[in-house]
């Protein structure tokens, strides 16, 4: 238990979830963690995820769905209820995250990735705790990768991110290492943001007791995340596994289109030796028995599987960011995955990979705030800059505006 704990009274999350549930999972992991530690807390998330009713909450976690977007394409967005237009499902996004804020009065409010919100949606939002919660210490945290530096650059310029990091934001934390991905120099960060940032390690579920040989099941375990756009891999775990005569199990996720979960379901009857499972609300136990884990790059599954020590094979998404990508990459060069990219050949690629990484000797799981090349202690700093942050707050008091200097954004 947290020695500090009634310094943090009152954290509101924002989650903007537009695609898969890493956004989700992560600010799920982050609740539970924060709740653990500090006994006397309330968490209210705010998240636009579609299925966020479908995981097991803590009892002190409130979770306030805002009417759920899908992505289409790069910053382009529509309602996934057909019935509402984009403009309306923004407005009221934007409105009941201006009535949670002004109600909740957080200690610290810590948005998830997008520094704006989803197409800005959060500057009422900002614009709201300045005046009714004026202790309010707004913090942003990034995952290790956003995408390919040069993009980053350019979308922040042009949305005048820079300025909202400059004038809105108390603290940035970065979930990952500045070792393995430099955001401040990558992204260009002037130095008064660079100042700001705070890099936490990698925020991982907690794997209490990593994987040992009594766990190992002969088999081949293929997750998608979501299942938004898996059906590519794990059509080609379930060729590539028949094809080296393993049983295998697939998760399609619950995002996953009928048509692409039928596909599989008929794939799936056509194996040998094949079990198709559709949602799991915490994959670990599946993961730590796999023989071998095939899985998509998202952030979440990669640190759970080096946790876990589990032998891993990434099939990165490469578009339409390539966030995944170099996240994969980074992992291989340490030694603690292997990587095939999406394209030709893919499953006969994923077949001779499959069949080098079970030959190869045990991964050894990586220790929780040990492992000099990958450090998943990340619950633990980013529970201590959250402290820090509202007690900041609270013996600043009511200049806590002015501490942040100017504060006008740009809509």
């Amino acid at each position: 238990m947290s020695r500090a704990n009634n310094e943090l009274r009152r954290v509101l999350l924002y989650s903007h979830d537009t695609y898969g549930l890493g956004h989700l999972r992560r600010n799920l992991a982050i609740a539970e963690h924060l709740l653990d530690q500090h006994p006397h807390l309330q968490v209210v998330l705010m998240t636009g995820s579609s299925v966020a009713d479908r995981y097991d909450t803590p009892a002190r976690l409130r979770v306030v769905q805002l009417p759920p977007v899908v992505k289409v394409g790069d910053e382009d967005y529509r309602s996934r209820d057909p019935r509402w237009s984009t403009d309306l499902v923004q407005r009221s996004r934007c409105a009941i995250m201006k009535d949670t804020a002004r109600r909740f009065r957080p200690d610290v409010f810590l948005v998830d990735h997008a520094p704006q919100g989803m197409k800005k949606e959060l500057l009422p939002v900002f614009d709201e705790l300045r005046g009714s919660s004026p202790r309010t210490r707004i913090v942003l945290g990034l995952r290790d990768v956003i995408d390919a530096p040069e993009v980053v650059r350019a979308n922040w310029s042009r949305t005048d991110t820079y300025q909202t990091l400059e004038t809105v934001y108390d603290r940035i934390l970065v979930y990952g290492s500045a070792d393995l991905f430099d955001v401040a120099s990558l992204y260009g960060l002037p130095d008064v943001v660079a100042s700001k940032l705070t890099y936490c390690g990698y925020v991982s579920r907690r794997v209490d007791v990593p994987r040992g040989r009594e766990d190992v099941e002969d088999f081949v375990l293929g997750v998608a995340g979501g299942g938004g756009d898996g059906a590519q891999v794990l059509a080609a775990t379930l060729r590539a596994s028949e094809e080296l005569g393993r049983r295998c199990v697939v998760m399609t996720g619950p995002l996953m289109s009928r048509a692409d979960h039928d596909d599989l379901a008929r794939q799936v009857a056509r194996h040998r030796d094949a079990r198709l499972v559709e949602f799991v609300a915490d994959p670990s136990d599946m993961m730590r028995r796999a023989r071998v884990v095939v899985t998509m790059g998202g952030y979440n599954s990669l640190c759970e599987l080096v946790a876990l020590g589990t032998p891993t094979v990434v099939i990165p998404r490469v578009a339409p960011r390539r966030e995944q990508a170099i996240r994969a990459e980074t992992f291989a060069r340490l030694g603690v995955v292997a990587v095939e990219m999406p394209g030709e050949d893919l499953t006969s690629r994923l077949r001779e990979t499959i069949e080098r990484v079970l030959g190869s000797p045990p991964a050894r799981p990586v220790e929780v705030g040990s492992a000099p090349t990958l450090d998943l202690d990340g619950l633990t700093r980013v529970d201590a800059a959250l402290v820090a942050e509202a007690r900041r707050g609270r013996s600043l008091g009511s200049d806590s505006c002015s501490a942040r200097g100017a504060l006008e954004v740009t809509r």
